[in-house]
C-alpha cells in the first residue's frame, strides 16, 4: 500500500494503461507498459499530459495471466503492479494517434463498458 501521512506520495496514474506510479517513476523510467507510445521518460510536460490524479480504487496485480480481475479491467497482458481502477482524463490526441497507426484502439480508462 502507498504510505499515508504526512509524506504520502501522491500517485499518478497513465491514461492509457491505468498504471500507478510516483511522478517520479515515470520522469525516470516512462510507462512500463506503454512507453514507446506516451513517451514520458524524462519529460516532466509529458508526464503531466499523459497522467492523472484522479482516479478510482486500485487494484494490486501479481499475476496478470491468472486474473479474472486484470482481465476484466484488460490488463491481462501488463506488467505487475498497482493499477487505477478508473482513470479520469484523456490522453493527448498524437498518443490516442499513435495508437491507432499501430492497429490497436484506444480505450478510455474513465468508463465502464458492458
Amino acid at each position: 500500500m502507498p504510505p499515508k501521512g504526512p509524506r504520502q506520495v501522491q500517485l499518478r496514474a497513465c491514461l492509457v494503461c491505468s498504471v500507478l506510479q510516483t511522478p517520479k517513476d515515470f520522469f525516470d523510467g516512462g510507462c512500463p507498459n506503454c512507453e514507446d507510445i506516451v513517451q514520458m521518460q524524462g519529460s516532466h510536460d509529458r508526464v503531466s499530459e499523459c497522467t492523472s490524479t484522479i482516479y478510482d480504487g486500485m487494484i494490486a496485480m501479481m499475476d496478470p495471466a491468472e486474473s479474472w480481475v486484470a482481465r476484466w479491467q484488460r490488463i491481462d497482458k501488463k506488467v505487475p503492479g498497482f493499477y487505477a481502477v478508473r482513470v479520469t482524463g484523456r490522453p493527448p490526441q498524437d498518443v490516442v494517434d499513435s495508437i491507432e497507426a499501430r492497429g490497436g484502439v484506444y480505450r478510455p480508462r474513465d468508463t465502464i463498458e458492458d
